[in-house]
C-alpha cells in the first residue's frame, strides 16, 4: 500500500473543549479535552454534544468502570463512550452521562444539612445549574413586566417523582422551561424539593388559578403560594386564597 493510500485512510478525530470547567479526577485541572472515536455516527455524536451542552457529563478514569460503561466483551453495538484527556497530567478515560436527577440531588445535598427556615431558597435551571431569580426573569424575555414562579410539586423530599412532574409541566401545562428549588418547609421543619415553572404575567387571578391546578397530581394537596418576581430579582409571596 502506498503512502498516499495510507494517508487517505486516516480519519480525523473530532475533539472539543466543554466550554465550562470540568475537573480532572486525578489532578483537578480544568485543562480537559474531549474527543470522539472516528467510528461514531452523527446520531451518537449528537447525543453527546447535547449532554456536553447541558453540562450533564462526568469524567471517568477508573479502569473497571470504563470497561463496564463501554460493555467491552459484550459485543453491544454503539456502547462505547467519548474519551477525554487532561492536558496537564495526561490522565484520561471516558465521559459518562450525569443523570439530571442525580445532579439535582447532589446540588441540593451540598446545602440541605445546614438549611433552615432563614436560608435563601436554592434555585437550579433545567440543566441543574444554579440560577438567580433575576436570571430566571431575564430568561423569560418579558422586559419590565413581572412574572410568577410556581411549583407544581407538593411535599416532595427527593427527586424520585421529578420525571412525572417534568412531563406534567411540559405536556399538560405546555410550559417549555422548568426550574428546580430547595425550599424550607417551616411547618414540618424540613426542606422540600420543588419542580417549578413560570407564568409570564403577575395577574393575581391567573396566579390563583395556577395555584389550584395541581391538586390531582399531588394527591389532593393544594399549592400554598407562588412568587412574583420583578426584573431586578425582587420577589413577593402570593398565598393561595383558598387555604
Amino acid at each position: 500500500m502506498s503512502h498516499n493510500q495510507l494517508r487517505r485512510k486516516k480519519v480525523q478525530i473530532c475533539s472539543t473543549s466543554p466550554g465550562y470547567p470540568v475537573y480532572c479526577p486525578k489532578c483537578n485541572s480544568t485543562n480537559v479535552l474531549i474527543f470522539y472515536d472516528p467510528r461514531f455516527t452523527p446520531r451518537l455524536q449528537t447525543k453527546w454534544d447535547y449532554l456536553i451542552d447541558e453540562k450533564r457529563i462526568l469524567l471517568e478514569n477508573r479502569w473497571e468502570k470504563i470497561k463496564d460503561e463501554n460493555q467491552w466483551g459484550k459485543l453491544k453495538k454503539d456502547s462505547e463512550k467519548p474519551n477525554w484527556i487532561c492536558k496537564d497530567c495526561y490522565d484520561g478515560g471516558i465521559i459518562v452521562e450525569y443523570p439530571i436527577d442525580k445532579k439535582i440531588t447532589d446540588e441540593f445535598a451540598k446545602c440541605e444539612k445546614t438549611f433552615t427556615e432563614k436560608s435563601t431558597p436554592l434555585y437550579l435551571d433545567e440543566c441543574g445549574e444554579k440560577i438567580t431569580l433575576q436570571e430566571i426573569h431575564a430568561k423569560a424575555g418579558i422586559g419590565e413586566n413581572s412574572l410568577a414562579l410556581i411549583a407544581a410539586t407538593r411535599k416532595q423530599y427527593n427527586t424520585d417523582n421529578f420525571s412525572k412532574y417534568r412531563e406534567y409541566i411540559k405536556n399538560t401545562l405546555k410550559k417549555s422551561t422548568i426550574y428546580y428549588a430547595l425550599w424550607p418547609n417551616t411547618e414540618e421543619d424540613n426542606v422540600e424539593y420543588d419542580v417549578l415553572y413560570t407564568t409570564e404575567t403577575a395577574d393575581r387571578d391567573e396566579i390563583q388559578r395556577h395555584l389550584n391546578l395541581h391538586n390531582e397530581i399531588n394527591n389532593g394537596v393544594t399549592q400554598k403560594m407562588a412568587l412574583i418576581i420583578d426584573k431586578d430579582g425582587n420577589w413577593e409571596i402570593i398565598h393561595n386564597e383558598k387555604l
